[in-house]
């Protein structure tokens, strides 16, 4: 949740393309919006995912209802890594892969961890507020108004109305004390989820996560061909409360976690 590394594959569209598998695409023809085609702060194009419509996907931690959507791989050479943690340069010690998707109520993002050590000793399981930096987390990143602002968590909660980060821990455990919304995991009119902890604890090497946030955590407005504002990291701890990576999919030095600037744009297809 603080800030990371140069996006030293900012400048390999083509590549990140290919990694992409075709869930990325020029931004004007993602979106057909003019914001879309604007580029990142260092001048490079900026990522544009695109959401299809899905309806039916369960929080379960089980990711086969997720068939037929593209998933996008971060990787120690593609992502970039928080400077205040370590670096990696084995994806077999940290990667993700994730994917989005929507219905008419809310976002919805899948992801699979790869993770030599799992880690979850600084968030007590059930718990909606905890430091979930220094566990194995997934936090999402939210900018619901699409503005690119470059301090999403300014004093008076203007652009945090709008998002800000939702935290999902692999035990089960929540925060989204970083957004508009503290405290509101859980519900269904906010934002819910799921992991696999259950198959992790009988040797399951890959963490999965599903998350469900619902437009009224991005202003309320939101809605199925609209573009918002996204960012997702992998945050890795090996035990003793301490963060010892943390792998961006993209964002803009010094603060990934709070620089919209630096997010990807995230067009919701319509059906």
């Amino acid at each position: 949740m603080v800030s990371g590394m140069p996006f030293h594959s900012l400048n390999m569209a083509a590549a990140i393309a290919l990694a992409l598998g075709g869930a990325m695409l020029s931004g004007c023809a993602a979106s057909r919006r003019p914001e879309a085609c604007s580029p990142l702060p260092d001048g490079s194009p900026r990522p544009v995912l695109v959401a299809p419509y899905r309806a039916g996907i369960v929080l379960d931690g089980d990711l086969a209802d997720w068939e037929g959507i593209p998933f996008t791989s971060v990787t120690p050479a593609t992502g970039i890594f928080d400077p205040g943690a370590a670096r990696t340069d084995s994806p077999a010690d940290l990667s993700f892969r994730f994917a989005v998707c929507h219905d008419d109520e809310a976002l919805y993002v899948a992801v699979e961890v790869t993770d030599d050590i799992i880690c979850v000793d600084s968030c007590l399981a059930g718990s909606t507020s905890c430091p979930a930096w220094s566990a194995d987390a997934i936090e999402v990143f939210i900018d619901g108004n699409h503005s690119h602002a470059a301090n999403s968590r300014l004093k008076d909660g203007s652009e945090l109305a709008f998002g800000g980060e939702f935290a999902l821990v692999a035990n089960g455990a929540a925060s989204s004390d970083y957004s508009g919304y503290p405290r509101t995991f859980g519900r269904r009119d906010t934002w819910q989820g799921a992991t696999n902890w259950k198959a992790v604890l009988k040797g399951e090497k890959l963490v999965r996560y599903e998350f469900r946030i619902t437009w009224n955590m991005m202003g309320g407005k939101v809605r199925s061909g609209d573009t918002i504002g996204f960012n997702i990291s992998a945050q890795d701890s090996d035990g003793g409360g301490v963060r010892h990576h943390a792998l961006y999919f993209c964002g803009n030095l010094p603060r990934l976690y709070s620089d919209e600037r630096g997010f990807a744009d995230l067009y919701l297809q319509p059906r």
